[in-house]
């Protein structure tokens, strides 16, 4: 089954029409996030690609750091992986499925963890914009911290 095909039945089996964009993109949304499912024809890839918003305005080299260290081995992104968009400046999470290898019940299963790791991520990323003024407090010494649980410190 060649993927156009796989894209079209999956659309199918979520409900939504087969409608792709100029660039060959199909979007939904799963819990309120975007998502697109495209066909990467000269990687002979099915790719799904979900945004994660704008980087906050501070303390990037940690939040790149902690994003670096969750791409190794793509332990903590459940097979995708954590780069910036530079056409929007968002941060996005991808996953890239040789299609020869994917049918429509893989890439269900496959996109419905990738859902759950978009969420995820979107809250560590939306976590980290509220930390940020309790890491300037302190790092002035005036008290606060990083005491969000689950939250590697880097």
């Amino acid at each position: 089954m060649e993927a156009t095909e796989i894209i079209k039945a999956f659309c199918d089996r979520i409900g939504i029409a087969y409608e792709p964009d100029r660039y060959g993109s199909c979007f939904f949304e799963a819990d309120g996030l975007r998502v697109a499912i495209n066909d990467f024809r000269e990687i002979d890839s099915i790719a799904i690609v979900g945004d994660l918003g704008e980087p906050p305005p501070q303390r990037l080299e940690r939040l790149y750091r902690m994003m670096l260290e969750a791409n190794h081995l793509l332990g903590a992104t459940n097979g995708a992986t954590l780069s910036l968009d530079s056409e929007t400046g968002h941060f996005a999470l991808c996953q890239f499925l040789p299609y020869r290898a994917v049918d429509v019940d893989s890439l269900y299963a496959v996109t419905d963890r990738f859902v759950s790791t978009l969420e995820a991520w979107t809250r560590v990323i939306g976590d980290f914009r509220e930390i940020i003024p309790a890491a300037e407090k302190a790092e002035a010494g005036t008290g606060g911290g990083l005491a969000a649980p689950g939250f590697m410190q880097v």
